[in-house]
């Protein structure tokens, strides 16, 4: 059984938060909440201080919010900022300009409110692959590089063994960090793949949304063999006809179900026409 969120243009970032399923509408200038079954809302849109290009989501909680109140974080991708949204108000949390060259992307934003930030690190229309670190962003806005490299850092999130699980899109990898020891695991994705977003089951499953190879994967850290889970078809008829890409994805924090966002794999025909939707499958 699949339920569908069409409509949109370029959704990523995807986050369960408090029941409803939290996105990046990346090519439309605006970030949404969804609970399904139900219309989805604009929470902040480019009338009112959305970055052009939004990228990853996360939250301050009140405990660890240095204003007390709790904020939700948002990626400013062409600004290399992170703002922080409180009570319809937006803010600088952080200004990555002096660690990143080139566009922000997404992030991970732990529990006690650290953030993650990746960034492209290079121009990938042409130039040479150049890996680039992370950089952590404590509470406060504080920001400091880390000590490895990715080739494009994507998709971010923490495992139950407290690593780091960093898409690698044009490395075709999934790393596995442990910054209190800076060792790190690599698991290779088919070549040519693109991995993109990613989200950890309970179970310690990694689903990989394949941006190149156009499918959801699963991988165990233990059997590093990919399963592909969902390879969506194509749009048949309209001005969005062509081959849909899976660009990122989040389980459901029941386990349940696994929501995947989808748009064109043309990504400049998925800035002009509304290609851009969210599945939500159930998991076995």
């Amino acid at each position: 059984m699949t339920t569908e969120l069409d409509g949109l243009y370029f959704p990523e970032a995807l986050r369960w938060h408090e029941g409803e399923l939290w996105f990046s509408d990346m090519f439309d200038s605006r970030v949404v909440r969804w609970s399904p079954g139900k219309t989805a809302e604009t929470v902040i849109d480019a009338d009112s201080g959305c970055p052009t290009v939004p990228g990853g989501l996360g939250w301050l909680t009140p405990d660890h919010d240095p204003m007390g109140r709790g904020a939700l974080l948002v990626v400013d991708c062409e600004g290399r900022r992170i703002l922080a949204l409180r009570d319809g108000q937006l803010s600088v949390h952080a200004d990555l300009g002096d660690h990143f060259a080139f566009p922000a992307n997404d992030m991970h934003v732990d529990s006690d409110g650290t953030a993650w930030v990746g960034s492209y690190g290079f121009d990938p229309e042409g130039e040479e692959l150049v890996p680039s670190a992370l950089v952590r962003v404590d509470p406060t806005g504080r920001m400091r590089g880390t000590s490895q490299r990715f080739v494009f850092p994507n998709g971010c999130e923490r495992d139950q063994a407290g690593r780091l699980v960093v898409a690698e899109t044009f490395a075709d990898c999934v790393s596995l960090w442990d910054e209190s020891t800076d060792s790190r695991d690599v698991i290779a994705l088919a070549p040519g793949s693109g991995p993109d977003g990613i989200s950890i089951a309970a179970d310690g499953v990694i689903y990989v949304a394949l941006a190149f190879a156009r499918q959801l994967v699963a991988v165990s850290p233990i059997d590093t063999t990919a399963r592909i889970v969902y390879s969506p078809p194509a749009i048949t008829v309209g001005p969005g006809a062509g081959p849909l890409a899976c660009y990122d994805c989040a389980v459901e924090p029941s386990g349940r179900r696994i929501a995947v966002a989808l748009a064109s794999a043309d990504e400049e025909l998925a800035e002009r026409v509304p290609t851009g939707r969210i599945v939500l499958l159930d998991l076995p």
